[in-house]
């Protein structure tokens, strides 16, 4: 049964307009703390103004904050109007992003300086838009959250996403990192394009799922005599450290119980499926969720949509130590994620957001909570009958079945082998399973299984107990699932 209601994040596609109005925003060799205005727009010209204004609208489509000349006697060299451009998109990982063009006319005469904060009172924010600490107590509590990542090691393994940029980008990314790390309020970048800006962030937050506090970013784009000079980079936080901390204790809670109540697991595939199993039983999907796109919802409020499963399981996988990685694209025909996983040297797609979920038993009009393994484990081929990757990087091939869950459990039938059936449902007795699920290889298999069974009532051959059976048959799926208790 599919999933309604998954997260509605567009797929990133987005493109940033860059104006080529001959504004001079800020100078080259400005202090960090200054920005320089020069002469563009002589205030007294009330239709250089309003053709700006004009220009502006016509681009953004929303009415500019651009104003008329100052006729209250002000120094003529302050600044007298500005506008701005801003792109607010959501990317592929459900982030917000805000590509801002800031336009500031001055009137004539000499340079002159203006410091940030009388830049803001004109409506330029050049600040990070998170919340500052406010007292001490929050301040301490930044510097001990910024203590405990700063031993994070940003080149092991499971940072898949960055193995796979380029030199420039993973410099970019590792300046995203460092700043997103330390909650540093605004980074100025080495890359000038906004895609690579884009990509190198959204490789961040797949790679590093305790990046919880942060939800989007802005970027403000410095012109120079109409050129592109700089972008500075500021991370969306959306806690306050002491926040933060609140959250990691919750999330150090979970973790723990979670591996104290492992048992001791032979191989990779036995852990990712107590990860795939253990997520399934303790998280609800909830489309409405606080925290939804990241491991809060799962690991403090226990609900979540794909892309908090998708996260808490890369998470978990992490600290197992098995090589996991986050793919975005669309499933059912909706925006979806889910993970890619090495298990025992081979790698699969495991999505435990479709594991999750509740059959409609039928026969008797009840809902019946069961485990969808239909994607664990899963192939390119598998993958893609219900999925399209439309992701951030290259992920691997995944072009085995040897860490399939159904090959794995001696559940998958690539001929009508009734032996074989008769050992499955035995030892799903044996184990006191409640469910039982079978997968065919192709529909003349799923054919052939699902004639033999249900005509003339073979199928009461292999349950037990009552003369009822109770199944779910699903031929586009090539499952049948039966109902044991």
């Amino acid at each position: 049964m599919k999933k309604t209601g998954r997260d509605r994040y567009p797929k990133y596609k987005i493109a940033a307009a860059l104006l080529t109005l001959p504004v001079l925003f800020a100078c080259q060799g400005c202090s960090e703390d200054y920005v320089n205005l020069s002469n563009y727009v002589n205030p007294s010209d009330n239709s250089l103004l309003q053709n700006l204004s004009e220009e502006i609208q016509y681009l953004t489509g929303t009415e500019s904050s651009l104003t008329g000349p100052d006729v209250s006697g002000n120094d003529p060299g302050r600044a007298e109007a500005e506008s701005e451009i801003c792109s607010d998109t959501v990317s592929a990982m459900g982030m917000t992003r805000s590509v801002r063009d800031v336009f500031v006319s001055a009137g004539s005469g000499d340079i002159t300086q203006i410091s940030s904060d009388e830049l803001a009172s004109l409506g330029v924010k050049l600040e990070n838009s998170a919340e500052e600490e406010t007292d001490e107590e929050d301040a301490a509590a930044h510097e001990e959250m910024i203590q405990r990542r700063r031993d994070t090691d940003l080149f092991r393994e499971s940072k898949y996403a960055y193995g796979q940029l380029g030199d420039h980008e993973r410099k970019v990314y590792v300046e995203i990192y460092r700043a997103i790390q330390g909650r540093i309020p605004e980074v100025k970048l080495s890359s000038l394009d906004v895609d690579e800006i884009d990509t190198c962030f959204n490789c961040v937050m797949i790679d590093n799922p305790d990046f919880f506090y942060t939800d989007g970013y802005k970027m403000t784009r410095t012109l120079v005599n109409g050129e592109l000079e700089s972008i500075s980079f500021s991370p969306r936080y959306t806690m306050t450290g002491k926040e933060i901390l609140e959250k990691e204790d919750y999330i150090d809670s979970y973790v723990n119980k979670f591996i104290t109540g492992m048992p001791d697991l032979p191989n990779e595939y036995s852990k990712a499926k107590y990860i795939f199993d253990y997520l399934v039983e303790n998280t609800e999907y909830d489309i409405e969720t606080e925290n939804n796109q990241n491991i809060c919802s799962v690991f403090v409020d226990n609900k979540s949509v794909c892309q908090g499963y998708a996260m808490a399981a890369k998470y978990l996988a992490d600290e197992l130590g098995i090589f996991c990685t986050i793919v975005y694209g669309e499933a059912g025909g909706e925006n979806h994620a889910w993970n890619l996983m090495r298990l025992d040297g081979t790698y699969c797609h495991v999505d435990i957001t479709w594991g999750d979920t509740s059959y409609k038993n039928s026969s008797e009009g009840t809902d019946t909570a069961m485990t969808d393994y239909v994607y664990m484990g899963a192939s390119d081929d598998l993958i893609a009958e219900n999925h399209i990757v439309d992701t951030v990087v290259r992920i691997p091939v995944c072009d085995s079945l040897d860490s399939y869950y159904f090959v794995r459990e001696g559940r998958y039938f690539t001929e009508d082998d009734h032996e074989k059936l008769h050992e499955v449902f035995d030892r799903a007795y044996e184990d006191n399973e409640e469910t039982l699920t079978i997968r065919c290889a192709d529909k003349d298999v799923y054919d052939e299984m699902d004639d033999y069974l249900f005509d003339d009532g073979r199928v009461f051959r292999y349950l037990k107990g009552t003369g009822k059976a109770r199944y779910v048959r699903n031929r586009d799926e090539l499952t049948i699932t039966f109902l044991l208790t």
